[in-house]
């Protein structure tokens, strides 16, 4: 008897027809021929966990795929083609405090600096509010006293957890309240609900803005990574281009775990804490994204290797022909 895995890989003849076929018509099929490796993937999955559902429901009592080994998925490096260099987030960076006489413009670039800072996916940062914030006291490495901000978030599958916010970051966060007439600290009570992409529309200062929607922010990010392009040379100009919300959580992580000139690399379990991810073997997956600072730190490595080799040859030679 052949397993399930065994018939999608190579589905009988009888089972098979060319697609958009309707469900009442004689040639429908339901497959079109042998699946993928990564559909066969896909498909195992879902039928474990449909029946990981029905007994859940108490259906059925066991899971016939539960023993079923899923095929390899194929590699990829987490970030590897959507993270942006130092340089090209440097630019980016340097091109958010040019023109911030509009609102729409301000809350853009709290948007890009939050993302960047932060790690947050992009529901994560839409409905984030003020009343996530919290107040930490502390104690810092020389022994004195110290406060930081923590956001509370409700990630990918419910899974919340609290990451960490640059104090510059809210002290401009209480800059946009003060100026939209509301409490400059977030934490008051009226601010709560308020969003910290919020709309702060002229003459709403007695309602709770409403807060800037997932498509518009990421409309918005991407036709300002258009402008920056068109200021750089082509190749960082495809690359910036590209950028959307997602690939500022891969630079963040990217850059935080590799760390740069004058900034000490964060630690592997403080990123994944802060990404959410469930499994350190996937936070790890960004630190080979810098394939060129790596061979470039291993060039050493291997030159002195290089250079005992020849050194040895060298003298090996002179011993010959003394």
């Amino acid at each position: 008897m052949r397993t399930p895995k065994a018939f999608l890989a190579a589905p009988p003849a009888r089972w098979c027809g060319p697609r958009y076929q309707q469900r009442w018509s004689p040639l429908w099929r339901p497959l079109e021929g042998p699946l993928s490796p990564a559909a066969l993937r896909q498909a195992l999955i879902i039928l474990r966990s449909m029946y990981t559902y029905l007994i859940a429901q108490n259906y059925v009592v066991g899971n016939p795929f539960a023993g079923i080994a899923l095929p390899r998925g194929a590699s990829r490096k987490l970030g590897s083609r959507r993270t942006l260099t130092f340089v090209q987030w440097d630019f980016i960076h340097s091109q958010l405090d040019k023109d911030l006489k509009t609102e729409v413009a301000r809350r853009r670039a709290r948007a890009i600096r939050w993302l960047y800072a932060t790690g947050l996916r992009l529901a994560e940062i839409v409905g984030a509010r003020c009343g996530d914030l919290t107040r930490i006291e502390f104690t810092d490495a020389d022994g004195s006293p110290a406060s930081g901000w923590m956001l509370h978030v409700m990630g990918k599958g419910e899974k919340e957890r609290d990451v960490p916010v640059p104090q510059d970051l809210v002290d401009e966060l209480g800059d946009e309240l003060a100026r939209a007439g509301r409490p400059r600290d977030p934490l008051a009570e009226s601010n709560q609900d308020v969003a910290i992409l919020a709309r702060f529309e002229e003459g709403a200062e007695t309602e709770t803005p409403a807060a800037w929607s997932a498509s518009g922010l990421y409309k918005a990010i991407h036709a300002f990574m258009e402008r920056c392009a068109l200021q750089l040379e082509a190749g960082d100009a495809a690359r910036v281009r590209k950028a959307t919300t997602h690939w500022l959580r891969h630079t963040h992580a990217s850059h935080a775990l590799n760390g740069r000139q004058g900034h000490a690399p964060v630690p592997l379990q403080v990123v994944k804490n802060n990404l959410g991810h469930s499994s350190i073997a996937t936070t790890s997956e960004y630190l080979s994204t810098e394939e060129v600072a790596r061979l470039q730190a291993m060039a050493g490595f291997w030159g002195k290797e290089k250079s005992r080799r020849r050194s040895n040859s060298d003298e090996s030679l002179r011993a010959q022909n003394s």
